[in-house]
């Protein structure tokens, strides 16, 4: 298990990033501020429950089991989709204190990239295999660099983050390429756990080699974000439709909003020619497929 000192400078952060590839700032947020945002992600954990073949792309919920009539879900897809939008989560980017990190270290044009909610299963647990996100696993900046942030807002205590510090830093090993190509959720050499309380925060770099896991005893609600810069030269395409009905971003936070017109603006000038588009599609629909189940 990971040790983090409770206080730390923000510099010292920026640095542990660059360096092991993710950094844990405690006590983000305070005891209300959870207590709102824990409330809120229960309406909408309760509601995709309810009903988890009712949503579709781009809600997508997560499974670890499909098998009718036991259905068990570890988290959604887009939970600021109208559908799912609750006031107390999307105002989270207007928080000064959880944004200071991701302005420090991509500055102050940043655009909306994703946002997700995961919690514990009821019944089945989950084992994620080793993987790096946005499905290019031999992307790596020997220095450390992103313009990237991707992060783990724990509204509970949280144990599920595991991670493969300085990977993102340096080619993978024959062990780890051999992990991330099988989806497997094997013990690799340097991992080590991360343990949150709730209102702390990790923020990460999504081309380091990481995995999650949580059993059902786990009462487990963090909410799982990035933004990125807009002189990311990739990564884009997540405007998604809902984003431009008419209304929708006037009807959400200023700051969530400003983010996502953003993306907006980045999307429509860099558009996806139609192979790539298939590849992206075919990506979606094995994911819409898998199950994150323990028998992986």
């Amino acid at each position: 298990m990971v040790a983090v000192a409770a206080e730390e400078t923000l510099e010292a952060h920026l640095e542990r990033f660059a360096v092991q590839g993710f950094t844990v700032m405690r006590s983000v947020f305070n005891p209300d501020e959870v207590a709102r945002m824990l409330a809120a992600s229960e309406r909408l954990v309760s509601k995709v429950r309810a009903d988890p073949k009712s949503f579709e792309a781009p809600t997508v919920p997560r499974y670890t089991d499909r098998t009718e009539g036991a259905l068990d879900t570890w988290g959604v897809d887009n939970m600021f989709a109208p559908r799912l939008y609750e006031p107390e989560l999307g105002a989270i980017f207007g928080h000064e204190k959880f944004m200071a990190f991701s302005h420090a270290f991509l500055g102050p044009n940043l655009r909306f990239w994703a946002a997700h909610l995961l919690w514990s299963p009821e019944r089945t647990s989950y084992q994620l295999g080793w993987h790096k996100d946005q499905h290019d696993n031999e992307q790596y900046d020997p220095t450390g660099g992103s313009r990237h942030v991707q992060f783990n807002v724990c509204l509970t205590g949280d144990k599920s983050f595991r991670a493969i510090p300085g990977s993102h830093r340096r080619p993978m090993t024959d062990a780890e390429r051999a992990a991330v190509t099988t989806d497997s959720p094997a013990p690799l050499a340097g991992e080590v756990q991360v343990e949150c309380e709730a209102g702390d925060v990790i923020y990460m770099n999504h081309h380091m080699v990481h995995r999650g896991t949580c059993e059902p005893g786990q009462f487990r609600r963090t909410l799982h974000m990035n933004v990125q810069s807009m002189e990311e030269e990739t990564g884009g395409q997540t405007s998604y439709s809902y984003m431009r009905e008419p209304g929708y971003l006037e009807s959400i936070d200023p700051a969530l909003a400003a983010l996502m017109r953003k993306a907006i603006e980045w999307d429509d000038a860099h558009p996806v020619d139609r192979a790539e588009a298939r590849r992206r599609m075919r990506i979606s629909h094995d994911l819409r497929r898998s199950t994150a189940g323990a028998d992986k």
